[in-house]
């Protein structure tokens, strides 16, 4: 069994009955995706306990622009056991309500790893 790295291909970014062009740009962002994955990781890292809501830590890594789903990447991180919620929850730039997550103990040393 090989330990999860932040590389590793994330669940399945297109469904099998997706069109061609959804699986090609599936295959096309799995670098950019392990790249913000990674990215987001460290800006836990950095939060330390206080964490981050999915907001909070897509503008930390400088990728709360236009385009990016960053906020999928923040799942990918908590659904590997990476990320755990608290129970704090902080107001979004949108005026809503959002969860605070805080890195794991394998989410610190995947971080460490990079």
């Amino acid at each position: 069994m090989h330990a999860l790295t932040i590389f590793d291909e994330p669940v399945a970014l297109a469904r099998a009955t997706d069109p061609e062009t959804s699986k090609a740009a599936a295959r096309a962002v799995r670098l950019r995706a392990s790249s913000q994955a990674a990215k987001l990781l460290r800006c836990y890292a950095d939060a330390g306990a206080d964490g981050l809501t999915s907001e909070e830590a897509g503008i930390a890594a400088g990728l709360a622009i236009a385009g990016c789903s960053y906020w999928r990447r923040v799942s990918y991180l908590a659904e590997h056991g990476l990320l755990e919620p608290t129970e704090l929850t902080r107001t979004s730039g949108a005026g809503c309500e959002q969860r605070v997550q805080r890195i794991t103990a394998a989410g610190l040393r995947v971080s460490e790893a990079l």
